[in-house]
């Protein structure tokens, strides 16, 4: 009976790699591991372990792997009589390669980049002449929640990608993988980004259109009228507010958010785990949700109550959830002011202390 040894991906002869192996037999105590020059039959490297584990990491002091080499790989096991188990006619066949360069050219930890989008250019290198296979390039949240990726890219002639629609005064973290023709995974491992950007804040774009036969310009906007309906009998408060503690207000006019578009609103008299907005399409395939919750944050050793606002998204099934920024605990009286921004299939969420009722 003979082990089975599973595909060893090429690796760094320096660096060294733990091969595998499957055992349907006896309990396993110890592993016997014969390493063969490939060109020249010369066993370079015979070591036996004890290990009840199905793997045999290479000793580095007992051989001298080179890059660039191609090799055999036998594997033995002994169970507690010291029986050894018959040895494979064929070696599984590796080569060791010297860690290739992967990096980005144009990026580096702590950057701060100063617009929504960003061209990411990569480098490839390997000095034994191993070509690059496929490539991508992954953009997460800082709780390490993927936002988007390029996908896997096989085209390896341009190294570069366009991202698009980062939030302003945020922070991210980049990752780019690859795997050569030989099957060797690599990756630049994760950097960490912040966005800040400047932008002006257009309300609504005016276009002025000339009427000469009556003397006078027409003025053309953007905006679009929607007019909300109430469950129950609306109460409108002094201070212009709308009281939906025990009613709802429903839109269902005027409103666009498959694609890019943002959103603000300002309130205040929520309760812990109330939702105070939810927006669906007419497919039933997009769902939106905004909850009030309240954290506790470690500040210099003491748990501290804050509040910030959950973004729940459905889409097609699958689910997104980002959490706005934190304020000092939020009381009845406090107004809040909500944003919400999706640009490029990446949304944002923020929150900020407007005023206080019946004050400023």
């Amino acid at each position: 009976m003979q082990a089975i040894i599973y595909k060893i991906l090429p690796f760094d002869a320096e660096s060294g790699t733990t091969i595998k192996f499957m055992w349907n037999g006896n309990q396993v105590f110890k592993n016997r591991c014969i390493i063969k020059n490939n060109e020249t039959t010369e066993i370079v490297y015979d070591n036996t372990i004890t290990s009840f584990k199905l793997e045999h990491t290479i000793d580095l002091s007992q051989v001298t792997l080179e890059n660039g080499v191609k090799y055999e790989a036998f594997i033995t096991v002994f169970d507690r009589d010291n029986n050894e188990s018959d040895i494979q006619p064929l070696g599984n066949s590796f080569i060791c390669l010297k860690t290739p360069v992967f990096q980005f050219i144009n990026l580096s930890e702590g950057q701060t980049i100063k617009s929504s989008s960003y061209e990411f250019i990569l480098n490839y290198s390997q000095e034994n002449n191993e070509l690059l296979d496929s490539w991508s390039i992954t953009v997460y949240t800082k709780s390490h929640t993927v936002l988007t990726s390029s996908g896997i890219k096989y085209d390896t002639s341009s190294l570069t990608y366009l991202i698009s629609g980062f939030s302003n005064n945020t922070e991210y973290i980049i990752r780019a993988e690859g795997q050569t023709v030989n099957g060797m995974l690599i990756d630049t491992g994760d950097i960490n980004i912040t966005v800040s950007y400047s932008s002006s804040n257009i309300f609504s774009m005016l276009d002025p259109v000339n009427v000469r036969e009556r003397g006078a310009i027409y003025l053309r906007s953007n905006i679009v009228s929607s007019e909300g309906k109430l469950d129950k009998e609306g109460v409108y408060l002094d201070n212009g507010f709308l009281d939906l503690r025990d009613n709802i207000l429903t839109y269902e006019e005027g409103f666009l958010f498959h694609d890019n578009f943002s959103y603000v609103m300002k309130f205040y008299g929520m309760k812990p785990n109330d939702t105070v907005l939810q927006m669906f399409d007419d497919t039933g395939t997009y769902f939106m949700s905004v909850i009030y919750r309240i954290s506790k944050v470690n500040e210099g050793g003491q748990l501290i109550r804050k509040s910030l606002f959950e973004l729940r998204i459905i889409n097609n099934g699958i689910n997104e959830i980002h959490y706005s920024n934190k304020l000092p605990l939020i009381s009845d009286t406090d107004i809040i002011a909500l944003k919400i921004v999706r640009q490029s299939g990446l949304f944002d969420i923020e929150i900020h202390h407007y005023g206080i009722k019946g004050g400023s």
